[in-house]
Protein backbone atom coordinates (compact mmCIF):
# COMPACT_ATOMS: atom_id res chain seq x y z
CA UNK A 1 0.00 0.00 0.00
CA UNK A 2 2.85 2.39 0.81
CA UNK A 3 4.49 1.73 -2.54
CA UNK A 4 1.18 2.32 -4.28
CA UNK A 5 0.76 5.67 -2.54
CA UNK A 6 4.30 6.67 -3.47
CA UNK A 7 3.64 5.84 -7.11
CA UNK A 8 0.40 7.82 -7.05
CA UNK A 9 2.26 10.77 -5.51
CA UNK A 10 4.91 10.60 -8.23
CA UNK A 11 2.28 10.29 -10.94
CA UNK A 12 0.24 13.23 -9.67
CA UNK A 13 3.38 15.36 -9.41
CA UNK A 14 4.36 14.61 -13.01
CA UNK A 15 0.84 15.32 -14.21
CA UNK A 16 0.71 18.57 -12.25
CA UNK A 17 3.97 19.74 -13.82
CA UNK A 18 2.93 18.48 -17.27
CA UNK A 19 6.11 16.39 -17.46
CA UNK A 20 4.59 12.95 -18.05
CA UNK A 21 6.50 11.56 -21.05
CA UNK A 22 5.94 8.39 -23.02
CA UNK A 23 8.86 6.71 -21.28
CA UNK A 24 7.37 7.62 -17.89
CA UNK A 25 4.02 6.17 -18.97
CA UNK A 26 5.61 2.82 -19.81
CA UNK A 27 7.65 2.76 -16.61
CA UNK A 28 4.74 3.66 -14.33
CA UNK A 29 2.43 1.18 -16.05
CA UNK A 30 4.94 -1.59 -15.41
CA UNK A 31 5.34 -0.63 -11.76
CA UNK A 32 1.58 -0.51 -11.19
CA UNK A 33 1.20 -3.87 -12.96
CA UNK A 34 3.69 -5.49 -10.59
CA UNK A 35 1.51 -4.53 -7.63
CA UNK A 36 -1.70 -5.99 -9.04
CA UNK A 37 -2.22 -9.39 -7.43
CA UNK A 38 -5.99 -9.45 -6.88
CA UNK A 39 -9.23 -8.21 -8.36
CA UNK A 40 -9.54 -5.62 -5.59
CA UNK A 41 -6.32 -4.00 -6.76
CA UNK A 42 -7.63 -3.98 -10.33
CA UNK A 43 -10.72 -2.15 -9.07
CA UNK A 44 -8.47 0.39 -7.32
CA UNK A 45 -6.48 0.96 -10.52
CA UNK A 46 -9.73 1.48 -12.42
CA UNK A 47 -11.00 4.02 -9.90
CA UNK A 48 -7.71 5.90 -9.54
CA UNK A 49 -6.24 5.69 -13.04
CA UNK A 50 -8.54 4.31 -15.74
CA UNK A 51 -11.27 6.84 -14.92
CA UNK A 52 -8.83 9.72 -14.37
CA UNK A 53 -9.45 13.03 -16.13
CA UNK A 54 -5.97 13.00 -17.69
CA UNK A 55 -5.78 10.78 -20.82
CA UNK A 56 -2.15 9.83 -20.14
CA UNK A 57 -3.08 8.59 -16.69
CA UNK A 58 -6.00 6.64 -18.13
CA UNK A 59 -3.64 4.95 -20.56
CA UNK A 60 -1.23 4.06 -17.76
CA UNK A 61 -4.11 2.37 -15.94
CA UNK A 62 -5.16 0.38 -18.99
CA UNK A 63 -1.59 -0.69 -19.71
CA UNK A 64 -1.09 -1.76 -16.09
CA UNK A 65 -4.20 -3.94 -16.13
CA UNK A 66 -3.29 -5.50 -19.46
CA UNK A 67 0.24 -6.30 -18.30
CA UNK A 68 -1.05 -7.77 -15.02
CA UNK A 69 -3.27 -10.28 -16.89
CA UNK A 70 -6.06 -9.75 -14.34
CA UNK A 71 -9.17 -9.69 -16.50
CA UNK A 72 -11.88 -10.87 -14.11
CA UNK A 73 -14.74 -8.98 -12.55
CA UNK A 74 -17.63 -6.96 -13.90
CA UNK A 75 -15.90 -3.70 -12.97
CA UNK A 76 -13.29 -4.24 -15.66
CA UNK A 77 -15.88 -4.89 -18.35
CA UNK A 78 -17.66 -1.62 -17.56
CA UNK A 79 -14.34 0.24 -17.54
CA UNK A 80 -13.43 -1.23 -20.94
CA UNK A 81 -16.79 -0.15 -22.33
CA UNK A 82 -16.24 3.40 -21.07
CA UNK A 83 -12.79 3.58 -22.61
CA UNK A 84 -14.07 2.21 -25.91
CA UNK A 85 -16.15 5.38 -26.06
CA UNK A 86 -13.17 7.58 -25.15
CA UNK A 87 -12.37 10.52 -27.40
CA UNK A 88 -8.69 9.52 -27.45
CA UNK A 89 -7.92 6.99 -30.16
CA UNK A 90 -5.08 5.26 -28.32
CA UNK A 91 -7.26 4.75 -25.26
CA UNK A 92 -9.82 3.02 -27.46
CA UNK A 93 -6.99 0.93 -28.89
CA UNK A 94 -5.76 -0.11 -25.44
CA UNK A 95 -9.30 -0.96 -24.33
CA UNK A 96 -9.72 -3.20 -27.38
CA UNK A 97 -6.35 -4.75 -26.58
CA UNK A 98 -7.54 -5.66 -23.07
CA UNK A 99 -10.73 -7.19 -24.49
CA UNK A 100 -8.61 -9.21 -26.90
CA UNK A 101 -6.06 -10.51 -24.40
CA UNK A 102 -8.66 -11.06 -21.69
CA UNK A 103 -10.98 -12.86 -24.14
CA UNK A 104 -13.83 -10.69 -22.93
CA UNK A 105 -17.19 -11.07 -24.62
CA UNK A 106 -20.68 -9.69 -24.18
CA UNK A 107 -23.42 -8.18 -26.31
CA UNK A 108 -22.52 -4.68 -25.10
CA UNK A 109 -18.86 -5.26 -25.85
CA UNK A 110 -19.58 -6.42 -29.39
CA UNK A 111 -21.78 -3.39 -29.99
CA UNK A 112 -19.01 -1.10 -28.72
CA UNK A 113 -16.45 -2.86 -30.92
CA UNK A 114 -18.70 -2.34 -33.94
CA UNK A 115 -18.87 1.37 -33.19
CA UNK A 116 -15.09 1.59 -32.84
CA UNK A 117 -14.46 -0.46 -36.00
CA UNK A 118 -16.84 1.66 -38.05
CA UNK A 119 -16.39 1.13 -41.79
CA UNK A 120 -12.91 -0.35 -41.54
CA UNK A 121 -12.09 -2.91 -44.22
CA UNK A 122 -9.44 -5.56 -43.88
CA UNK A 123 -6.75 -5.95 -45.01
CA UNK A 124 -6.69 -2.57 -46.79
CA UNK A 125 -7.04 -0.47 -43.64
CA UNK A 126 -4.57 -2.67 -41.75
CA UNK A 127 -1.96 -1.72 -44.35
CA UNK A 128 -2.98 1.92 -44.05
CA UNK A 129 -2.63 1.74 -40.26
CA UNK A 130 0.85 0.27 -40.61
CA UNK A 131 1.78 3.21 -42.81
CA UNK A 132 0.33 5.68 -40.27
CA UNK A 133 1.71 4.64 -36.86
CA UNK A 134 0.53 7.85 -35.16
CA UNK A 135 -3.15 7.48 -36.07
CA UNK A 136 -4.63 6.11 -32.86
CA UNK A 137 -8.23 6.08 -34.07
CA UNK A 138 -7.32 4.06 -37.15
CA UNK A 139 -5.27 1.57 -35.13
CA UNK A 140 -8.15 1.21 -32.67
CA UNK A 141 -10.62 0.60 -35.50
CA UNK A 142 -8.42 -2.03 -37.15
CA UNK A 143 -7.82 -3.91 -33.90
CA UNK A 144 -11.53 -3.70 -33.05
CA UNK A 145 -12.40 -5.24 -36.41
CA UNK A 146 -9.92 -8.09 -35.82
CA UNK A 147 -11.32 -8.78 -32.35
CA UNK A 148 -14.93 -8.56 -33.49
CA UNK A 149 -14.34 -10.91 -36.40
CA UNK A 150 -12.69 -13.40 -34.05
CA UNK A 151 -15.65 -13.26 -31.64
CA UNK A 152 -18.15 -13.75 -34.45
CA UNK A 153 -16.15 -16.66 -35.84
CA UNK A 154 -15.99 -18.26 -32.40
CA UNK A 155 -19.75 -17.93 -31.88
CA UNK A 156 -20.50 -19.33 -35.33
CA UNK A 157 -18.24 -22.32 -34.73
CA UNK A 158 -19.88 -23.05 -31.38
CA UNK A 159 -23.33 -22.66 -32.89
CA UNK A 160 -22.56 -25.01 -35.78
CA UNK A 161 -21.03 -27.56 -33.42
CA UNK A 162 -24.13 -27.47 -31.22
CA UNK A 163 -26.44 -27.91 -34.18
CA UNK A 164 -24.33 -30.78 -35.51
CA UNK A 165 -24.47 -32.48 -32.12
CA UNK A 166 -28.21 -31.94 -31.89
CA UNK A 167 -27.84 -30.00 -28.66
CA UNK A 168 -27.73 -26.42 -27.53
CA UNK A 169 -24.96 -23.96 -26.91
CA UNK A 170 -23.48 -23.64 -23.48
CA UNK A 171 -25.56 -21.17 -21.52
CA UNK A 172 -28.59 -21.49 -23.76
CA UNK A 173 -32.02 -22.16 -22.30
CA UNK A 174 -34.85 -24.48 -23.26
CA UNK A 175 -32.62 -26.46 -25.61
CA UNK A 176 -32.35 -23.57 -28.05
CA UNK A 177 -29.03 -22.65 -29.72
CA UNK A 178 -29.18 -19.07 -28.41
CA UNK A 179 -28.70 -17.58 -24.97
CA UNK A 180 -31.84 -16.36 -23.26
CA UNK A 181 -32.46 -12.69 -24.03
CA UNK A 182 -29.96 -12.54 -26.89
CA UNK A 183 -30.83 -11.09 -30.29
CA UNK A 184 -30.66 -14.53 -31.86
CA UNK A 185 -33.08 -15.96 -29.30
CA UNK A 186 -35.51 -13.06 -29.82
CA UNK A 187 -35.44 -13.50 -33.59
CA UNK A 188 -35.87 -17.26 -33.22
CA UNK A 189 -38.92 -16.77 -31.00
CA UNK A 190 -40.33 -14.27 -33.51
CA UNK A 191 -39.92 -16.74 -36.38
CA UNK A 192 -41.57 -19.48 -34.34
CA UNK A 193 -44.51 -17.17 -33.57
CA UNK A 194 -44.88 -16.33 -37.25
CA UNK A 195 -44.98 -20.02 -38.14
CA UNK A 196 -47.67 -20.67 -35.52
CA UNK A 197 -49.78 -17.76 -36.80
CA UNK A 198 -49.44 -18.96 -40.39
CA UNK A 199 -50.47 -22.49 -39.40
CA UNK A 200 -53.47 -21.16 -37.46
CA UNK A 201 -54.62 -19.08 -40.43
CA UNK A 202 -54.24 -22.08 -42.71
CA UNK A 203 -56.37 -24.25 -40.45
CA UNK A 204 -59.09 -21.62 -40.08
CA UNK A 205 -59.20 -20.63 -43.75
CA UNK A 206 -62.11 -21.61 -46.01
CA UNK A 207 -61.53 -24.91 -47.73
CA UNK A 208 -62.52 -24.98 -51.38
CA UNK A 209 -64.65 -27.88 -52.60
CA UNK A 210 -64.78 -28.88 -56.23
CA UNK A 211 -67.52 -30.85 -57.93
CA UNK A 212 -67.06 -32.96 -60.97
CA UNK A 213 -68.23 -31.31 -64.18
CA UNK A 214 -70.23 -33.67 -66.34
CA UNK A 215 -69.42 -33.53 -70.06
CA UNK A 216 -72.14 -31.94 -72.24
CA UNK A 217 -71.38 -34.02 -75.32
CA UNK A 218 -70.68 -37.64 -76.03
CA UNK A 219 -67.13 -38.86 -76.30
CA UNK A 220 -67.37 -39.25 -80.10
CA UNK A 221 -68.87 -35.77 -80.56
CA UNK A 222 -66.24 -33.29 -81.83
CA UNK A 223 -68.17 -30.37 -80.37
CA UNK A 224 -66.68 -31.21 -76.98
CA UNK A 225 -63.40 -29.63 -78.21
CA UNK A 226 -65.07 -26.28 -78.85
CA UNK A 227 -64.65 -23.51 -76.31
Amino acid sequence: MLRYRMLMFKLNRLVGKNRLTGAEEISLAGQFAEMITSQEEVDRIIADLVDHENPQVRRIGLAAIRRSHRFGGQTLMQAVLRRLADVEGWLRHDAVWIAQEGQLDSAELRAALRRVAGNVRLPQDAVRARDNPADGLLHAAVRARHVLDALIKKSAAAHNAALAAGGALAGANDGKPYAQGSIGQIHSAHRQLQRKMAARKLRSSTKLKFRKVEPRYAENDNRRFLL
